[in-house]
């Protein structure tokens, strides 16, 4: 998740903690409880119970407590998130007053913004079963934590239950923001998400599935989605999102009229990269033809025939494109961003550079992408420890590098960081040392010699961990898993991006060698029925068949980009999987999670892979 979303979700959950703050005046006179705050009168109201000994009065928050409270609250809105949590004091946690369930509120949501997920669900949990959770608003208000704590590790089915939830049971007038964040939710859902939750009775989550579905067909124009749109509104005039127009046909339907005239394609078609460009033009083309009428006018500029890519370039601006495809090479990338092109270039390669740069986008098939997708993955299930394991191949070791940095900016503890030679005996050392198998050997041979007598007991791995981050590819890792399980850390599984599938499973493969390895993985490639399967052949590497993909969706953001560009939240399903874009004009995706069951391709759910945290910390 961008950084952007985190901050929204920030200031989200700080509006509806303020307003329940305000809901319920702290120093007011002890009176009953009721949806809307205390009653002065001390009159119950709808089907409240009468107060008794089962159902005791709430008791005035006192001064210090409530002092306490607002300023971890403030602590919160300032993103001083460390502070806050240590302002929360047990006092507040486990005081009888009413204020203790919104300090169990703002610890969720302080945990979570702490990258803690296991621990926002617990507080959570505890707030559920405080008597104050019976109110209908503070009902309304759990479930809001509840969705921005799932929003935070990209768990976006179930997101869209517990919005949708929401939905139903928020007042009128307080609905509006939950909608556009149930929509949302719904947009960031894979095909196999949309799939499994299509099977719904709600006809309000079909009716938002169903206009999903209009904007992730890429054989529509813009125009013709917003017919599909308008036609299923006629028909479902009283569902929430045909009454509040979703924000992304609202803005499409101003940009209609800028579809692209004329897309030139700036690739090197001869040379070391002519595979891979033929490769992307080939999935270029198959978008393209799909599309029905009208279609834009298309130019190949040839990099190679240029001395330099900013002569290339001139040759690509004196066409007057409406939009450029590449270049591809990182070298060219790094120095057209030095350059400024008079018409907006989508470069199929991006660079370090976190800065912002008029006419230029950034879209490729980057590790950082798919390291991302498994760490918020891992983290549905509470999992926040990893090792890293790579070989020594220098693709790899950048890998890990990458997955060093992105783990420090999700609060992920790494345990251990090795690389091994490729030999048999360099992978068993590895392991070992990645284990700790050694030092509980040592342990076991000191306790034996100190009392003078063999022990009866066996070598135990070590138990802080997770997972492991693996770079390296499947031939590899076949031989690392039957390691792991050998070690007694069966339990623990690798993790990989999709270099790991860079080849299928070899025929006559043990299929235990490769289970419990999750990698990423493009939806061109998971999806029996992608719009890409007549370009690809069973020949094509699936090296070759992302790169198709990637051509694929350049012409789709060709076609989309100022969408993104006018509204930021923007998700957009495509081949490569859900693309968005950052403030820094880099697009972003969103890839599965695969694993291999009995050598077949399965998505792979989280509770099922990975140890329970008590159980680890045990």
């Amino acid at each position: 998740m961008s950084l952007i979303n985190y901050r929204i979700i920030s200031l989200t959950v700080c509006t509806f903690l303020l307003s329940a703050c305000s809901s319920v005046n702290l120093n007011t006179q002890p009176g009953y409880y009721s949806p809307d705050g205390y009653s002065q009168k001390g009159e119950t109201k709808g089907d409240e119970l009468p107060p008794s000994i089962y159902h005791p009065l709430p008791t005035k928050a006192p001064k210090e407590l409530a002092d306490s409270y607002n300023k971890a609250l403030q602590l919160y809105r300032d993103g001083q998130f460390l502070l806050a949590r240590d302002a929360l004091t047990d006092k507040l946690l486990n005081t009888q007053s009413i204020i203790r369930f919104k300090a169990h509120l703002l610890a969720a949501a302080i945990a979570s913004e702490l990258d803690d997920p296991s621990k926002a669900m617990d507080m959570l949990q505890q707030a559920s079963n405080l008597p104050a959770a019976d109110s209908p608003d503070n009902q309304n208000l759990l479930n809001k934590t509840k969705a921005t704590i799932l929003e935070h590790t990209n768990n976006w089915p179930e997101v869209v239950k517990v919005r949708l939830d929401l939905l139903e049971h928020l007042p009128k007038g307080e609905g509006q923001e939950n909608e556009a964040k149930l929509w949302r939710a719904v947009q960031n859902l894979t095909e196999a998400e949309m799939t499994e939750m299509s099977q719904t009775d709600s006809p309000v989550l079909k009716g938002f599935l169903t206009i999903s579905r209009i904007l992730r067909n890429q054989t529509l124009s813009i125009e013709q989605q917003l017919k599909a749109f308008k036609t299923w509104q006629q028909a479902h005039p009283d569902h929430p999102a045909a009454i509040d127009v979703p924000q992304d046909f609202r803005v499409i339907a101003n940009l209609k009229d800028m579809a692209p005239k004329k897309i030139v394609l700036m690739l090197p078609m001869t040379g070391k990269l002519e595979s891979a460009s033929q490769a992307i033009v080939n999935g270029f083309f198959s978008a393209y033809y799909h599309q029905k009428l009208p279609r834009a006018q298309i130019a190949v500029v040839n990099t190679d025939n240029y001395k330099s890519i900013e002569d290339a370039l001139k040759a690509a601006d004196a066409q007057n494109p409406d939009v450029i495809i590449g270049p591809l090479k990182k070298s060219n990338v790094t120095e057209i961003n030095r350059l400024s092109p008079q018409h907006p270039v989508i470069a199929l390669n991006q660079v370090t550079d976190n800065q912002r740069i008029p006419n230029i986008y950034h879209f490729s098939l980057n590790a950082e992408d798919d390291i991302n997708e498994l760490i918020s993955f891992a983290k549905q299930a509470g999992a926040t420890r990893a090792a890293i394991l790579s070989s020594q191949d220098t693709w790899a070791l950048r890998q890990s590098d990458e997955f060093r940095q992105a783990a420090k900016k999700a609060n992920v503890t790494i345990t251990g960081d090795l690389s091994y030679k490729d030999t048999s005996r360099g992978r068993q050392q590895a392991v070992q040392k990645l284990l700790l198998v050694n030092e509980s050997k040592s342990r076991i041979y000191t306790i034996q010699k100190w009392i003078g007598e063999k022990v009866d007991t066996e070598v135990r791995p070590r138990q802080d961990l997770n997972y492991i981050y693996y770079a390296g590819k499947l031939s590899d890792a076949k031989q690392i898993r039957p390691l792991l399980d050998f070690y007694f850390a069966s339990d623990v599984p690798m993790l990989a991006s999709s270099t790991l599938n860079d080849s299928p499973p070899e025929q006559g493969i043990n299929y235990n060698d490769i289970e419990r390895i999750l990698f990423a993985e493009i939806p061109a490639i998971v999806n029996k029925d992608s719009a890409l399967k007549d370009v690809s052949s069973g020949r094509d590497s699936n090296i070759l068949r992302r790169l198709q993909a990637l051509g694929a969706d350049a012409y789709l953001l060709a076609n989309r980009y100022p969408l993104f560009v006018q509204l930021p939240t923007t998700h957009l399903s495509a081949n490569t999987g859900i693309i968005t874009m950052d403030q820094y004009g880099t697009f972003h995706r969103r890839p599965e999670i695969m694993t291999y069951r009995n050598g077949h391709l399965v998505h792979a759910v989280s509770t099922q892979f990975f140890p329970k945290k008590e159980e680890t910390e045990q």
